[in-house]
């Protein structure tokens, strides 16, 4: 690329990564917060909230993108021609597609981007997600064995362990189980250790009593023993069996779906829909981009304002957005409104070209074109006043 290339492809990337990383964060933050518990109810350290959290970043970036590739490359246009660097370079002899050329390159390298996000990484980050959420959950040592804490593990069972060796022995355990509105049990123990084993999950406790007492009645059954097996297994959950839904799973297994799959026999257009989103995605961010330069590519000068044309850009970035997701959640429910689905970016990037090259140009609603009139002179007249 030559310079005036690198330096325009330059100040849109840094502006389509900036606000990228902006958006994605602030909402990053947002879920993260949802899933705080794992930190303060779970027992996991700080690296493995931020790990198991980071995982939501790849389907944030994913939907994110085609907006920011809009807002950076019409912030870039925008400040060219606020400050005559396309009217200098079409003086130049440089045409409006020569310029465009690096941002062309940078909505390509965006788009490939995303189809290899939504075919392989967004469903393996999705995939990751859940197993580390069931693992956490399903970590009763690290669970119950918070010292000092009452922890309810079901509804009318109370665990309490007052000590955690490092080496994974509790010390002074006290389980509290009404969960039989009869009869209730509790165990007092000096120390036990969770164990895993082919039968299940099992807390061994040794030099305790099992306190057992009746509701209503005075008297208290006192058993003392030497070693207990308490079963911990209601209270675990696995994943082996774990059913991927359509979003948790890569292109390829889309594709190769199994009639006897019960998420698909569940929610066959689930599938259909997911697959029309991931192929169609590329082309909605091409149309983003196409509506960005087609209201500020040309050149202008700087009596010539170029708000109004970024305000038009308005209605039709929300209705591509709204028709793109209302598209795609019909598919689900009705098969037919599939080429619809990429008949609607393709239209929109044929009408940026038409517009680019003066063949077509599209006008802002009445109604927004008077707001803006509006607008306009109200604030025309509080300067002169």
């Amino acid at each position: 690329m030559t310079r005036l290339d690198r330096y325009v492809f330059r100040s849109a990337a840094f502006a389509f990564v900036g606000v990228l990383g902006v958006l994605a964060g602030m909402i990053w933050v947002t879920q993260a917060l949802r899933q705080l518990d794992i930190m303060t109810t779970q027992g996991q350290t700080i690296l493995a909230f931020v790990f198991i959290t980071s995982l939501a970043l790849p389907a944030l970036v994913l939907a994110l993108a085609p907006a920011a590739l809009f807002m950076a490359v019409a912030h870039t246009l925008f400040r060219m021609n606020s400050d005559s660097e396309i009217v200098v370079a079409s003086a130049a002899g440089i045409s409006t597609w020569r310029f465009l050329r690096p941002l062309i390159i940078l909505a390509v390298l965006v788009a490939a981007g995303c189809t290899a996000l939504s075919m392989e990484m967004v469903p393996a980050a999705m995939r990751q997600f859940r197993y580390e959420i069931t693992r956490v959950r399903a970590d009763l040592v690290a669970f119950i064995a918070q010292p000092g804490r009452f922890t309810m593990l079901a509804p009318g069972m109370v665990f309490n362990v007052r000590e955690r060796n490092s080496n994974g022995v509790l010390g002074g355990i006290f389980i509290n189980d009404a969960r039989e509105p009869d009869q209730v049990n509790t165990y007092l123990a000096d120390r036990g250790q969770v164990v895993d084993t082919e039968t299940g999950t099992f807390l061994i406790l040794e030099e305790g009593a099992i306190h057992r007492r009746t509701p209503g009645k005075p008297d208290t059954n006192i058993v003392e023993f030497e070693r207990y097996a308490f079963d911990l297994s209601p209270f675990t959950s696995s994943s082996d069996m774990a059913v991927y839904r359509a979003p948790e799973r890569s292109f390829r297994e889309l594709l190769a779906r199994s009639p006897d799959d019960p998420a698909y026999q569940k929610d066959p257009g689930r599938f259909t829909e997911e697959i029309h989103r991931r192929l169609s995605l590329p082309l909605y961010v091409l149309a983003f981009f196409g509506i960005a330069v087609a209201a500020l590519a040309e050149p202008r000068t700087t009596r010539e304002g170029r708000g109004l044309a970024l305000a038009a850009t308005a209605p039709w970035v929300i209705m591509l957005q709204v028709m793109s997701f209302g598209l795609i959640n019909q598919v689900r429910n009705n098969a037919d409104l599939v080429p619809l689905v990429y008949l609607v970016p393709i239209l929109v990037i044929i009408g940026s070209i038409l517009s680019l090259t003066g063949r077509f140009k599209p006008r802002m609603p009445r109604a927004m074109r008077r707001y803006i009139d509006n607008l306009a002179q109200r604030v025309v007249r509080e300067t002169v006043n």
